[in-house]
């Protein structure tokens, strides 16, 4: 739950203004975004900024911090940050504020191609990885094995789908560590919302949890989300295609990545974080579905994708 720009204590107000060096006229909350406590485009009489806070004691104030270190790699492909400020308990960093609006994934989108020319762009601006700590993305997949963990402790209440694919399913997340390696700094979070475009160009925003990983990891998440908002997964992967690190890819690593984000938004979908959660999972379930049938490793029996 996000606060408003009046519910700041007024020394952290007058600290973010003295930071943009006029006063806030008005402001325009995020439509994005879950991790900041605020987060809105503050308007002044000389142009407008992105401003995002947390407080400093909360536990995901981390990310903000890493975002904070990452920006300045990132010229030309992320908004800038313009400053970042630390004082009465919150942490705030402001940006650039970009015009646009967030990308469209549907079938027929005239986004999809800017959206692809991004990715493209990311991979060009950050291979090799530039020097920042970051968790390899192979080691944060080896920490959260998903449907291992719904094995171990979920398995009575798995349906007939998981149940059928899920000893397969844990053999193929547990090979996703040594194929998602890499030298690119990834986003690893990139969706519509982390996406804005504006006269045909799409810049990432959001940067609270890179990692070094595969150059092809990020557009492998955004099939994801296009098979979300309705492409089939062979379109969604042909969309892929359009990027050359898609290319780079073998088979077997697509599809440990499919399942691994699959089990990924199944264990979300469980913990009941959002509502779109269930048609994300049913995406999963659909994109690891096509895999399996590729491979020829699809179950011939129990449930479909829902």
């Amino acid at each position: 739950m996000t606060c408003d720009w009046t519910e700041l204590p007024g020394d952290v107000r007058l600290a973010v203004e003295t930071a943009i060096g006029r006063p806030v006229t008005g402001t325009e909350p995020a439509t994005a975004g879950t991790i900041s406590e605020f987060a809105a485009t503050l308007r002044t009489s000389d142009g407008d900024v992105f401003c995002k806070a947390v407080r400093t004691a909360n536990p995901q104030a981390w990310k903000h911090r890493k975002e904070a270190e990452v920006h300045p790699l990132l010229p030309g492909v992320a908004p800038r940050l313009e400053w970042l400020i630390e004082t009465g308990g919150w942490l705030l960093l402001g940006f650039e504020h970009l015009p646009g609006h967030h990308a469209d994934l549907r079938p027929g989108s005239p986004d999809l191609p800017s959206v692809a020319a991004a990715l493209v762009a990311l991979v060009e601006r950050l291979t090799p990885a530039p020097p920042v700590p970051t968790q390899p993305f192979a080691a944060r997949l080896a920490e959260r094995r998903l449907w291992h963990l719904m094995a171990e402790h979920d398995r009575d209440r798995l349906d007939a789908w998981a149940t059928a694919r899920l000893e397969q399913l844990v053999r193929i997340e547990a090979a996703a560590p040594g194929l998602v390696d890499g030298d690119t700094l990834a986003h690893t979070d990139l969706s519509a919302g982390n996406l804005l475009v504006h006269d045909g160009r799409a810049r990432a925003v959001d940067w609270a949890w890179p990692a070094r990983a595969a150059s092809w990891t990020d557009t492998a998440s955004l099939v994801l989300r296009l098979i979300h908002e309705g492409h089939s997964p062979r379109q969604a992967e042909e969309w892929a295609a359009a990027v050359p690190a898609w290319s780079t890819a073998g088979p077997e690593a697509i599809t440990a990545f499919a399942v691994v984000i699959a089990g990924v938004r199944e264990h979300r979908r469980r913990l009941g974080y959002a509502p779109h959660l269930d048609a994300l999972a049913a995406a999963g379930r659909r994109w690891v579905d096509h895999r399996l049938e590729r491979d020829g490793r699809r179950p011939r029996t129990a449930g479909t994708a829902g």
